[in-house]
């Protein structure tokens, strides 16, 4: 097969939008149509009035008398309504292959022979009671949700996921083929990639640490400022940046930098995001739980080493001596703080480390690796329709003779 198949990009939310997923709809997009002659977006899919209207009900009545919470989102009623929306937007067009990214409720009860590739980073019985906006949730909405998750796969050819920790879950509980599962990293959701030559950054002088993330609690923050009272207290020359949130506690210390939120649609807010990473030596996220963070891909664009936990997929990303460590979810400041004073202590490790953090982001862990592996993999797909096409029309030729 060649290039010349037709990818249809299958999402509820506009690919186009760079707040869609974080930016990570328009990055793999774009990096299809690098890929691809043609790529359709079929998308975005609006809810009607009725539907929202019925769906806040339900949220409401979930909440008010079983003090539970329903999942929207991954509803019945919304992945029917999905799947009427969607074989409208089918008509004329030809399309080879369907890529639906995180689209379980998409493509759940979507009648088409045209073969799906579903990919996601996690599934719902996985992440259930691992996010806290995944727990509390009622039994009825729990078993509404994984069986959406279920026929998914189920009406889903190959299922591509950003670990193995998410790949594993759905060949062991939802009964994926395991030879029809894949594994693919993500990559860096920024649009300025630095020359090697601009990372060259002095590691004789104060470590600047960076703390990235929308959620304080669930990234960690509280050990991060646990963990850089110690390495202050011993004498560290250590600055800390905390981008991305603000910490429910006031704090007055003149080492600790606090930008609670950037816009990276804004070019101003994008110009300033880059010059911290510019300037930063370590990332440190000790992660309570996350599937695949792509700020670390991004860190390690810019040839920051990660210091950050072993929950969920993370290890996909990060290798200890190799672009950071990631240390036990049990880990203590004092374990984290360790951990750092060691590099600290030896700085031509903290140098090499950020030069293979380089070269990690430069062989794996950015979006035109990324669309090669995909390219392999949709076109797998697609070679599932011409098979079907193939045996059907076959059998129709021997019934007429």
């Amino acid at each position: 097969m060649n290039k010349k198949i037709k990818v249809g990009y299958l999402t509820s939310s506009n690919p186009l939008d760079k707040r869609s997923w974080s930016g990570t709809h328009f990055k793999m997009y774009e990096s299809l149509k690098n890929k691809f002659e043609e790529v359709y977006i079929l998308g975005p899919l609006k809810k009607s009035i009725f539907l929202k209207v019925t769906l806040l009900v339900f949220s409401l009545t979930h909440f008010l008398v079983f003090f539970k919470k329903y999942k929207k989102n991954h509803s019945k009623l919304l992945s029917k309504y999905y799947a009427y929306k969607i074989n409208r937007k089918f008509k004329n067009k030809k399309i080879d292959v369907i890529f639906a990214p995180a689209g379980s409720a998409e493509i759940a009860y979507l009648k088409t022979s045209i073969p799906i590739c579903y990919l996601s980073d996690t599934s719902f019985g996985q992440i259930t009671n691992y996010y806290s906006s995944f727990s509390n949730i009622s039994r009825f909405s729990f078993k509404e949700a994984n069986l959406i998750e279920q026929l998914a796969i189920n009406n889903s050819f190959t299922q591509v996921y950003s670990s193995n920790w998410a790949a594993d879950y759905v060949i062991n509980n939802y009964n994926a083929v395991k030879e029809h599962v894949f594994t693919v990293n993500f990559g860096a959701n920024i649009d300025f990639v630095p020359e090697r030559i601009l990372l060259e950054k002095d590691f004789n002088s104060t470590i600047n640490l960076l703390f990235l993330g929308v959620n304080w609690k669930r990234k960690g923050g509280n050990i991060v400022l646990e963990t850089f009272d110690i390495l202050i207290n011993k004498g560290y020359d250590v600055t800390l940046t905390i981008c991305g949130c603000t910490p429910p506690n006031l704090i007055d210390n003149p080492n600790i930098k606090i930008i609670p939120f950037l816009d990276k649609n804004d070019s101003k807010a994008h110009d300033e995001f880059l010059n911290i990473l510019y300037n930063t030596h370590l990332l440190f996220v000790p992660t309570r739980a996350d599937c695949t963070p792509i700020v670390f891909c991004e860190a390690n664009a810019f040839g920051i080493p990660v210091i950050t936990t072993n929950t969920g997929g993370v290890e996909a990303i990060i290798k200890n001596d190799v672009n950071g460590y990631v240390l036990p979810l049990e880990a203590t400041p004092n374990d984290y703080a360790t951990k750092i004073q060691s590099l600290l202590d030896y700085r031509l490790i903290l140098n090499s480390m950020a030069i293979s953090s380089r070269k990690k982001f430069e062989k794996e862990l950015n979006w035109h690796v990324w669309g090669e592996k995909m390219r392999e993999i949709l076109l797998l797909t697609a070679q599932r329709n011409i098979e079907l096409n193939s045996t059907e029309e076959k059998y129709i030729s021997e019934i007429g003779n």
